[in-house]
């Protein structure tokens, strides 16, 4: 009897792009492995999405930082997905050149989108063939997140690897009814909600929740922001000028993505108002049952009552009724979301170094030494 052969796995391949458009162009692929990676257990979330990374392509790579689009095929499907910057900046004071993900501080969450750990596998192959980086630092990556398999990659070809640790990112779970919102809340705190709600009713004005549809016109939503981004910049952040209105580019991201993801039926736009003004702000996205909570904002005249808190409540018995199962605050973790939760993500860089002399000294430099040295003169 002849013995049947065996199927072999197709061949990983890999490609580089460098040209913005090929994320558009890549987006329905993108979309198809974005989704089986979040039904597998993976990262999820609108900073995964094509139009998300157009956005910040064209925000990011620009001066001296250019796109490295790196995409991993097999049998005709895009299997991986691995945004990327090229720049070249100081590492704990070193210059060195610099593959950084496509993200930044306000990108909240990023990840290698991969199917397997061979398609993982497949791009550090190609990237270690590349000489022209000395580290490769992947931002604020949950846990057991898709690059993962890629530093598992790296470690089996050699390299040194690090993470540092990063934000702490709250979440709370919701039920499927407000009634039991009200258990899940403890009684001191619902109690505090609503004393509050009652004395900024009586002292100020009527207190009501306004929801901006996604399908909005868009010179509605756009006032929206302005008003919102207002309101962010009215407290400590507009001090310390880490604001979005502090910064005409920034402004413009954000209001990119609003129209991005509002076209998608994504965005949450919600306000507080009191005596029938804004007062208090929510820029956030709805993507499969999950609130993303990205930048809230109030006025800080009002402080006292908690509007921040009495909107947060608002929204929740908002979204509870329309399905959503999850309040994800993102950010790093703070005092008044852990009044709502004890729940949390850990975040962290993650950091992969050429296998050169200079990568091996820049990793000694960057993980041992340089803290050793910090401490002493702390000392």
């Amino acid at each position: 009897m002849i013995e049947r052969a065996r199927e072999l796995p197709a061949a990983v391949t890999v490609e580089e792009l460098n040209d913005r458009a090929a994320i558009s162009a890549l987006a329905p692929e993108w979309e198809r492995l974005r989704s089986e990676v979040a039904r597998a257990g993976g990262s999820a979330g609108p900073f995964l999405a094509p139009a998300w990374f157009a956005v910040y392509a064209a925000s990011l790579a620009t001066g001296g930082r250019r796109l490295k689009l790196l995409v991993a095929h097999r049998a005709g499907h895009v299997v991986a997905i691995l945004p990327l910057l090229v720049e070249k900046r100081r590492i704990a004071g070193v210059p060195a050149r610099v593959l950084r993900s496509l993200s930044d501080d306000h990108s909240q969450r990023f990840d290698l989108l991969c199917s397997d750990g061979e398609a993982a596998r497949a791009l550090f192959v190609h990237l270690a063939a590349d000489r022209t980086w000395d580290v490769l630092e992947l931002r604020d990556a949950l846990k057991s997140a898709g690059v993962d398999k890629l530093i598992a990659a790296a470690e089996y070809a050699g390299h040194a690897t690090a993470q540092w640790p990063a934000m702490v990112s709250p979440f709370l779970p919701l039920p499927s009814t407000v009634e039991a919102l009200e258990q899940q809340l403890s009684a001191k705190f619902r109690s505090n909600l609503r004393r509050r709600a009652k004395k900024l009713n009586a002292e100020v004005g009527p207190v009501a929740l306004e929801r901006i549809p996604s399908d909005a016109p868009r010179a509605v939503i756009d006032r929206a922001l302005e008003d919102g981004f207002r309101l962010e910049a009215a407290g400590w952040k507009g001090d310390q000028g880490t604001a979005i209105a502090c910064d005409p580019a920034l402004t413009a991201r954000y209001a990119q993505l609003a129209r991005t993801f509002a076209a998608q039926g994504k965005l949450a736009l919600y306000f507080l108002t009191v005596a029938g003004e804004r007062k208090a702000f929510h820029y956030a996205m709805i993507e499969e049952g999950i609130y993303y909570l990205f930048k809230p904002g109030y006025d800080p005249a009002l402080a006292s009552y908690g509007p921040g808190h009495l909107l947060v409540d608002a929204v929740i018995r908002d979204l509870i009724p329309r399905g959503v199962r999850e309040l994800d605050f993102l950010g790093d973790d703070m005092p008044w979301k852990r009044e709502w939760t004890d729940q949390a993500r850990p975040h962290a860089w993650r950091y992969v170094f050429s296998r050169g002399p200079f990568g091996r000294a820049l990793h000694a430099w960057k993980f041992r030494l340089a803290p050793r040295l910090k401490t002493l003169l702390q000392r």
